[in-house]
Order: C-alpha cells, then sequence, then structure tokens
C-alpha cells in the first residue's frame, strides 16, 4: 500500500521509505562537494534519495557510501544519476554487495563508457563474480578518464581476469589496479601489471609529445644546436584528490610557465629541473626522465600508501566505535541480564518454598491416602466377611424356607383333606339327625303306648351315638 500511494505521488517506493536521519544528512550538505554516507545503513531503500540529491547538486565531486548494505538494484539507480551530466570524480562503495545480480555492475559500466569526469572507482569487497568482468573490461575498452580503480576482494576469478586484460589493454589512462584476493591467474596479473606499467610510463611522458617537443626546440631560432635547446617539465597529479593525470609538456628553455611538479621536494625538484635544463643529450634527457618518472613512482606509492594508512584509520576510528557502542550496549545489557537474574533468583528462592511446601503437603496425603488404603482394606474384608455370612445365612434362611413351604403345603393338604372328612360328616350328622328325627317322630307313638321306660332308653341310645360322632367331629377338627 505504502508503495502504490508513493507511485500515485509521483515518488518511488525507496524514498518514501528512506530514514529521517539521511533527508536530514542530505539536506545539511547540499551544495557541497562532498557526500559521506560511510556505514549509515542506506540500503537500497535510501540509494533513490541519494540519486535524486546527485542530480540536484552539481557541486558534487567526491561520493563514499562505503558499508551501507546496497546491492545491485540500489547500484542501478546510482548509475542512472551519474549518467545525467555528473560531474564525480570519486566514487567510493566498498564493502557493500553490489555485485549481487550482474545489471549492478552492468548498469555502472554503461554509464562509465562515456564519463568525462570520474577518475577514482573503489569496489572491493563487493562480491562480484565471473560474470561482472566482461562488463568492466567493455567499460575500461571506452573510458579515458579513470586512473584508479580497486577490485580487491571480490571473486573475479580466472574467466574474469581475462575479460579485464582485455579491456585494461585498450586502455591507456588507467595507471592503478588493485585485484587482491580475486584468484586471477598469475599470468594474468602479470600481463595487467605490464600494462599498467606502460600506462604509468606514457602518463609523465608521452613518446609523440616528446617528439613534438624535440621538434619544436629544434626548430625555433634561438635554440643552440638541436636538443640542447628544449627541456621537460613533469606535472602528474596523483588521482587521489584532484583529478585525472595529466600529459607531460615540452617546451624551449625561456619558452612556457612550468606548471607544479609532483615531487613535494623543493630541493630535490629544483636539482631536477637544473639537471634537466643542463642536460647535453638525449641519452642524459631519458635517463634524468626515468629519474624522474622513478620518483614519481615512489611518490605515487607513498600517495597509496597515505592513502591505505587513511583509509585504515578510518576503518579503525569506526570499529572502534562501534566497539564502543557494542560494549556500552552491551553493558546496558549484563545491567539489564543482572536484574533480571536477581529477580528470577527471587523468584527461584520462592519456588523453592512453595515446593518444599507442596512436597509436605504430598507427603501428608500420601499417608492419609496410605491410612484411607488400610482402612478401605479393613472395610473391605468386613464386607466380604459380612457378605459371605449373609450368603450363608440366605442359603440357610432358603432352606428353611423351603422347609417351611413343605410343611405349609403338607398342613394345607391335610387341613383340605380334614374339611373333606369334616363336610363328609357334615352330610352324615344332617343325614343321622334326619333318620333320628323321623325316628323319633316313629318312636313317640309306640312309647306312649308301651310306656315311658322304652322312650328313655331309645332316648338314651341316640344320645350316645350323637356324643360319639360329636368327639370323633372334634377329633377330625384338631
Amino acid at each position: 500500500q505504502a508503495k502504490g500511494l508513493a507511485s500515485k505521488r509521483g515518488e518511488s517506493p525507496c524514498s518514501a521509505m528512506a530514514p529521517p536521519s539521511l533527508l536530514a544528512h542530505l539536506d545539511a550538505s547540499k551544495d557541497s562537494s562532498a557526500l559521506s554516507l560511510a556505514y549509515a545503513s542506506v540500503g537500497d531503500e535510501g540509494c533513490n534519495v541519494i540519486a535524486r540529491y546527485m542530480r540536484e547538486n552539481v557541486m558534487l565531486k567526491t561520493i563514499d557510501l562505503r558499508g551501507n548494505s546496497i546491492r545491485a538494484d540500489g547500484l542501478v539507480v546510482i548509475a542512472h544519476s551519474l549518467r545525467s551530466g555528473s560531474s564525480v570524480t570519486s566514487l567510493c562503495l566498498k564493502w557493500n554487495h553490489v555485485g549481487s545480480h550482474e545489471r549492478g555492475v552492468q548498469a555502472l559500466s554503461d554509464v562509465l563508457k562515456g564519463s568525462s569526469s570520474m577518475v577514482q572507482l573503489d569496489l572491493r569487497n563487493n562480491k562480484i563474480g565471473p560474470e561482472c568482468g566482461r562488463h568492466l573490461g567493455e567499460m575500461l575498452r571506452e573510458n579515458s578518464t579513470l586512473t584508479h580503480m580497486d577490485l580487491s576482494w571480490n571473486d573475479l576469478g580466472p574467466e574474469g581476469g581475462k575479460a579485464l586484460l582485455a579491456g585494461i589493454q585498450a586502455n591507456h589512462t588507467l595507471i592503478d589496479c588493485q585485484l587482491s584476493g580475486n584468484r586471477i591467474a598469475e599470468d594474468t596479473l602479470h600481463a595487467i601489471a605490464f600494462v599498467l606499467r606502460r600506462n604509468r610510463q606514457a602518463a609523465p611522458l608521452s613518446a609523440s609529445t616528446f617528439k613534438e617537443g624535440r621538434e619544436a626546440g629544434m626548430g625555433s631560432p634561438g635554440s643552440p644546436g638541436g636538443p640542447r635547446g628544449f627541456g621537460v617539465s613533469r606535472d602528474i597529479d596523483l588521482g587521489f584528490a584532484k583529478g585525472p593525470t595529466t600529459g607531460a609538456s615540452f617546451g624551449t628553455t625561456g619558452g612556457t610557465q612550468r606548471p607544479q611538479p609532483v615531487v613535494q621536494d623543493e630541493g630535490l625538484t629544483l636539482k631536477l629541473l637544473q639537471r634537466e635544463q643542463n642536460y647535453t643529450n638525449a641519452e642524459d634527457a631519458r635517463f634524468f626522465g626515468e629519474v624522474a618518472e622513478y620518483i614519481d613512482l615512489l611518490q605515487l606509492d607513498v600517495a597509496r600508501n597515505k592513502k591505505y594508512r587513511t583509509d585504515a584509520e578510518e576503518r579503525e576510528r569506526v570499529v572502534t566505535k562501534g566497539f564502543m557502542e557494542r560494549e556500552m550496549r552491551y553493558a546496558q545489557e549484563i545491567r539489564e541480564l543482572e536484574n533480571l537474574l536477581a529477580k528470577a533468583k527471587g523468584e527461584k528462592d520462592e519456588l523453592l518454598h512453595d515446593t518444599q511446601y507442596l512436597e509436605n503437603e504430598i507427603e501428608r496425603v500420601r499417608e492419609e491416602k496410605a491410612k484411607t488404603v488400610a482402612d478401605r482394606m479393613k472395610l473391605e474384608e468386613i464386607a466380604r466377611a459380612s457378605a459371605d455370612r449373609l450368603r450363608c445365612d440366605i442359603r440357610d434362611g432358603l432352606t428353611v424356607k423351603a422347609d417351611l413351604e413343605t410343611q405349609i403345603y403338607k398342613v394345607k393338604r391335610r387341613q383340605q383333606e380334614q374339611e373333606e372328612e369334616n363336610a363328609r360328616l357334615r352330610t352324615y350328622l344332617s343325614k343321622c339327625k334326619d333318620d333320628l328325627d323321623r325316628a323319633l317322630a316313629d318312636v313317640a307313638p309306640a312309647a306312649g303306648s308301651r310306656g315311658g321306660t322304652s322312650a328313655a332308653q331309645a332316648g338314651f341310645a341316640v344320645g350316645g351315638r350323637l356324643r360319639s360322632w360329636r368327639c370323633k367331629l372334634q377329633t377330625n377338627r384338631s
């Protein structure tokens, strides 16, 4: 969404996400000839802002973007900003990652092919691979201003070294090219060193300009006899701060004014100038030219060593600053960790106390559990014995019940038989009563005639029989 809004406003996504500190630094460096953003954590996100600053600042000469985690996409953006009439003479991109893809180095090489101002290019430690050697070689084939280039500690390899050699052989301005740590073949390194030596020799004293100066000296009216009438002056710019190397200038002894020589020792410079003015033949001129060239090489080495020392001091300052910041951060973290450790120790003591209490509680619960288990086992034994006893009682009860039911059944059966016998006796008694009644009814008239004695006897007989039947009935009932 942020990228979409930035594109609607006409801004690039990277500029929309640039940190405020970078914008403030660029605003403060407006109209400055040098831009230094070493170890500023710019990244690809801040390259659009830097590119816009480079296009707007026409006074910019030196750019230092070392150690900013710039990758290939960021280098493409910076390369496009160099295309639009830039007057930048020195570009430092060391300790980045511009070799993450081939397109970054390709874009920079395409821009530097037609550059008329770039003198120094520092791409050391950027993980530049063999595929980028071809683009750098094509750039050196067409570039005519670059004098110093540092490609140390990359990964060009043998193939990249050969492609770079092909471009350096067609270049006549590059006098210093650092290739340490690139795994380039020894013969390739020797060939590159030979070409660079050729360029360094041609830079202070070109053969064509020497010939033109000699002809001009020999043809002048006041020249005393051939080669004596001309002098040689040397002007070599080391390219570390000012610009590209200038060529040699020749003229008569009373002619043009000499430019400032590169030799810093004024006494030695004066002696060289006197010897150059007082030479007698071309061999002496060549000898003193070689001496001056050797001194120039020494001065070049001195300037390079000074540059390395400055870089080392700056790197040491940055590393020391980083160490101090990390040390302060680590001290703060150690204090915080000590506080956390003290707090953790207190919490540990509390946890130990709680653990001891819980262990005591667990032991007590275990004892209670053991007692409960023992009581339960006793109760189970009692319940088991009671159950066995109850089973026996139930079994005995069932047996008694069965016996009682049998006896009840027998009693009921006997009672039923007695009831049947009683019913039969009642029937028999009722029949006997009927018979007795009939007999009494028949006896009564006869008794009246015979007398009371026979009637009484009959009555006693009937009563005896009734009593015997009643006793028998009661016996049946019982």
